[in-house]
């Protein structure tokens, strides 16, 4: 049985500062979670409307790459896609930074 948790809002600053200590680590790196049934609806409603801006791109790539790429899209809630798209627009910025 879980423990009931108080309301951050009506924490002292000693109560809040223990409960979020973990978040003070710059490494700190949560575990991804699952997304909902109706988190993942609501993600297929966005995809289908983005799908009309976009083209087919045809590439090359390690299969392990793919897999692996499509293991951490699907974990954190994204499509191949989107993953390839944020890696690109990242790697452009830190390029032209």
């Amino acid at each position: 049985m879980t423990k009931k948790r108080k309301r951050w809002s009506r924490m002292t600053t000693e109560q809040l500062a223990a409960a979020t200590k973990e978040f003070d680590d710059p490494d700190f790196n949560p575990p991804p979670q699952r997304p909902t049934p109706a988190e993942l609806a609501q993600l297929r409603r966005v995809q289908r409307k983005e799908a009309n801006d976009r083209f087919r791109v045809a590439i090359a790539l390690e299969h392990d790459l793919i897999e692996q790429a499509d293991h951490y899209a699907a974990s954190h809630g994204i499509t191949f896609s989107q993953l390839v798209s944020n890696a690109l627009r990242q790697l452009m910025r830190k390029k032209s930074a």
